[in-house]
């Protein structure tokens, strides 16, 4: 009779490691966030802190339901605690859970362009490289252009019935909207028409950088704009280069409207 009145009083250590793990989770992947934002650490140190995170919330969940089998068959206390862990490493989840949901419908790819056939290039000057750390994105290959092709066919030139000057400051005007940093710049010239523009932008929830480059071309009374954005970090942008080259082509064309 002692050893049954006592017995309810055990704690499930499955429950109370899977608590530790979904609170530890939590903290390491807002850690890994923080700290990749603020520059202290590289985005793909960032990358692997919150990927130590997420491996931990699930190993959370696993011991959640490690503890319900457990305490079904023993009669120990823990109900709470695990529920903790497994409602806690649920939500933890969600988010990548989404993000791997919506990448599964897009094209592995992290770089994209108005211009398939002849993409702009990214500056190469003194000025340019200093700001990417001497990096310059590389030419995307045929593959690739061909799955942006079919993922992204609303990824289109802009074209304005404008000047390559009037259109360039316009370019100017919507790329500091958008709030990129502007790295490097040439205007149109009067022999060959054509101008160019590079900036790079940061991701919104990592603050990873990416690169564009808008390339300004005169085409009889009409101006062509082609923009071109690239991530530095990851082989699957997740959509987000093709949604900043819709969002630049909007504030452009409201521009072009308004002017």
């Amino acid at each position: 009779m002692t050893a049954m009145r006592d017995f309810p009083n055990r704690h499930s250590r499955l429950a109370v490691w899977s608590k530790r793990l979904a609170l530890f989770s939590a903290a390491v992947i807002a850690a890994g966030i923080l700290l990749g934002r603020s520059g202290i650490i590289q985005p793909i140190q960032s990358v692997a802190v919150v990927g130590s995170g997420l491996a931990a919330a699930a190993l959370g969940i696993c011991l959640a339901i490690a503890a319900y089998v457990e305490i079904w068959r023993t009669g120990v206390i823990g109900i709470v605690r695990a529920n903790i862990g497994l409602i806690l490493g649920l939500i933890v989840l969600a988010w990548p859970g989404y993000v791997i949901f919506y990448a599964y419908r897009l094209p592995a790819i992290n770089d994209v362009s108005t211009d398939l056939r002849e993409p702009p290039a990214f500056s190469r000057s003194r000025v340019a490289l200093d700001a990417r750390g001497g990096l310059v994105p590389p030419e995307s290959t045929p593959d690739v252009r061909e799955q942006q092709r079919r993922a992204y066919p609303d990824t289109v030139p802009i074209v304005l019935e404008l000047g390559p000057d009037e259109t360039y400051q316009l370019v100017l005007q919507a790329a500091q909207q958008m709030k990129w940093r502007i790295i490097d710049r040439t205007a149109p010239s009067l022999r060959s028409g054509v101008g160019r523009i590079d900036a790079t932008d940061r991701t919104s929830l990592m603050r990873f950088t990416d690169d564009i480059t808008i390339r300004i071309r005169s085409i009889g009374n009409q101006t062509r704009v082609d923009i071109r954005s690239a991530s530095r970090v990851g082989k699957h942008d997740l959509g987000a280069n093709a949604a900043r080259i819709r969002a630049f082509s909007d504030v452009l064309i409201d521009l072009n409207k308004g002017a």
